[in-house]
């Protein structure tokens, strides 16, 4: 067009050049008015060409701009098509959250008056957590072990047998937006605090059944449990109400403090005709196995987190008194942490009296599990990789301290445990 344009240009002054010349002789007079008419009209010719030129111009540049806009305008439309087409396959997985573990552990028992005996166990666990909204999620676990509430390990023999599956977890959580709490219904994780991860009164793999909620916000912390110990066609069922009250606070610059109290009541127990334990673990029952008390629990617990030139260490302290109980009321716990580069090691001493808590949930290990035990526990562990641990820990007790014939109660448990 530019060029079309110049020609035209070059057309109209030849013609006009042309048209001077041949003016004839006659017209001289008029030649000087014409010749300026002319050269008037050739300027604005030669402007209105050079507009046209100009407007062409600027045509092409927008003409190239819209081309410009239009690929770009394709190439996001497609890359939202493609984020599209994967986003459902996205979305779905972050919603979904797996964990699993496997343990292997061997056991020595030295056990005075009884054989000694060792023994091969493992404990398998898998879980799942689906987001359902914003404020909710569900979660389901798998573990290995037997109808004990309080393991999950599966001893290794019996003419290699096929091991039982059972349901760990299933439940619900519920976390109201801005309210900083925690609700749960179902069977999960306990909620209540252990300090130290001791077991005096709960052991580690317990998994209450009920509701549940945890609020915490600043310093503050509250924990509450409403679990069924029981449920009963005919009479009353047992349930296990409780609460625990703490803070959480930085201390002495670097270190860190948590402390409270908590109280417990597992309500109707005392005396129940429709709950008569197999095996008491420990606890005091009547002639016709009913429990001689009530449990009524107050618990008082303090553990100190701080950094030393070794490694980060932590001492901690627990304290139980069953006001349901005249006597043999007391338990507690004391013990200590250190970790050293991928080494960790510990030591605790523990005092169970036979009522002090209610034996069918506290540590499985500890003198064999129950009540009525004292003595101390030993424990080391090399971390192979984040996800590999090698580890033992050494039972020093004695038991039926209280009641019943005394024993020394020895017991080491080597763990290889590897984490996914």
């Amino acid at each position: 067009m530019s060029l079309f344009l110049r020609s035209r240009r070059s057309y109209a002054t030849f013609f006009t050049i042309i048209a001077c010349l041949s003016v004839p002789a006659g017209w001289a007079d008029h030649k000087s008015n014409t010749i300026a008419e002319l050269r008037a009209q050739l300027e604005a010719l030669t402007a209105r060409l050079e507009s046209l030129e100009a407007q062409q111009q600027q045509t092409q540049v927008a003409v190239k701009a819209n081309s410009v806009d239009v690929a770009a305008t394709k190439s996001l439309s497609q890359s939202a098509i493609a984020s599209n087409k994967s986003s459902p396959a996205k979305a779905a997985k972050s919603k979904l959250k797996y964990d699993a573990d496997f343990r292997y552990r061997f056991e020595s028992f030295d056990i005075e008056n009884t054989p000694d005996r060792h023994r091969n166990r493992m404990r398998a666990r898998v879980g799942v957590k689906a987001t359902v909204s914003d404020e909710m999620l569900i979660g389901f676990a798998l573990a290995s072990g037997s109808e004990d509430p309080i393991s999950s390990n599966q001893t290794l023999g019996d003419n290699d047998s096929s091991k039982q599956i059972n349901i760990d977890q299933a439940y619900v959580r519920f976390q109201p937006a801005g309210r900083h709490t925690d609700l749960y219904a179902g069977k999960f994780k306990n909620p209540l605090y252990r300090a130290g991860g001791n077991g005096l009164l709960w052991d580690g793999d317990l998994r209450p059944e009920g509701l549940a909620a945890q609020y915490a916000k600043d310093d503050l912390f509250v924990n509450a449990l409403a679990s069924w110990i029981t449920e009963s066609k005919a009479g009353d069922d047992i349930l296990l109400l409780g609460t625990q009250v703490g803070i959480k606070s930085s201390v002495f610059e670097s270190a860190s403090l948590i402390a409270g109290m908590g109280y417990y009541e597992y309500t109707g127990i005392e005396g129940s005709a429709e709950y008569r334990p197999d095996n008491p673990r420990g606890n005091r029952v009547t002639g016709d196995g009913r429990f001689l008390s009530s449990f009524d629990l107050v618990e008082a617990f303090a553990e100190l987190k701080f950094p030393t030139s070794f490694g980060k260490a932590s001492v901690y302290a627990d304290y139980v008194k069953n006001l349901g109980a005249d006597d043999y009321d007391t338990g507690y716990t004391l013990g200590a942490k250190i970790g050293l580069s991928d080494w960790s090691f510990g030591w605790a001493y523990e005092n169970i009296e036979a009522d002090s808590v209610y034996a069918q949930i506290t540590d499985s290990d500890f003198g064999g599990g129950g009540t009525d035990s004292e003595g101390h526990r030993l424990s080391a562990s090399y971390a192979i990789s984040k996800k590999v641990k090698l580890g033992g820990t050494l039972f020093l007790n004695d038991r039926n301290v209280d009641f019943g014939t005394e024993q020394e109660y020895r017991r080491f448990m080597l763990d290889l445990a590897i984490k996914y």
